[in-house]
């Protein structure tokens, strides 16, 4: 790929990175000749701390430059592939053009097309029944086509399902549960249950239903 799309500044962004990178380690060396200069001498303490200041001062600006190098060559790398893409993009829309002003210049043959087909679709029709004295076009017989009449025959009915029959619990009352309300029931001496369920006294003894409902129903099956 040609460089006529490349933005300048690629190198001077490496050039201020390696000076960058030497600056950090000079400033490292700075740094490390004033800790030896303090750890060693006595008298030399003043010495130490200007070199030390100065090897931090240096290597922070040495880290500064090559961050803003690092950047700046992102920069220069985005608006390298801004500009081959849109180069790319010009040459497609060349493309485009020249084929839509191409398509431009061909003959139009639609007119022609369409009434070929209108023929040919013409030509595929049946032809026309002859029409005798008293017949209407487009409509048959009346006495060769008997009318189609939906079936009337009334639907079956389902056979009515004979209620269950409720069967009492005639077990020793002692065993049931305590009774928590007394009232009267079709004439019958009722009582409600605790686990809710119906004793009812007949004169054949006590029976318990489970529900009220239930209770209702068998006696009125007994008449």
């Amino acid at each position: 790929m040609s460089d006529e799309n490349n933005t300048g500044g690629g190198g001077i962004a490496r050039l201020v990175g390696m000076l960058g990178w030497l600056a950090v380690i000079g400033g490292l060396a700075l740094v490390g000749y004033g800790l030896y200069i303090m750890f060693t001498g006595e008298e030399q303490n003043l010495a130490a701390i200007q070199m030390l200041s100065s090897g931090a001062l240096t290597t922070a600006f040495g880290l500064i430059a090559v961050l803003n190098a690092t950047m700046a060559r992102a920069m220069v790398d985005t608006a390298n592939n801004t500009a081959r893409l849109l180069a790319a993009g010009g040459a497609g829309a060349v493309a485009k053009t020249a084929a839509a002003a191409a398509a431009d210049d061909l003959p139009d043959f639609s007119a022609t097309k369409s009434e070929t087909a209108v023929t040919s679709d013409t030509d595929d029709l049946p032809a026309e029944p002859s029409m005798e004295d008293g017949d209407e076009p487009g409509f048959p017989d009346a006495a060769d086509t008997p009318p189609d009449l939906p079936s009337f025959e009334p639907a079956p009915t389902a056979p009515a399902i004979p209620p269950a029959t409720i069967v009492p619990d005639t077990s020793d009352p002692r065993l049931w549960p305590l009774a928590v309300d007394e009232f009267d029931l079709d004439g019958h001496l009722a009582m409600t249950l605790e686990d809710g369920s119906i004793a009812v006294e007949t004169p054949e003894g006590w029976c318990r239903l489970p529900n009220m409902d239930d209770a209702r129903n068998w006696l009125a099956q007994r008449g």
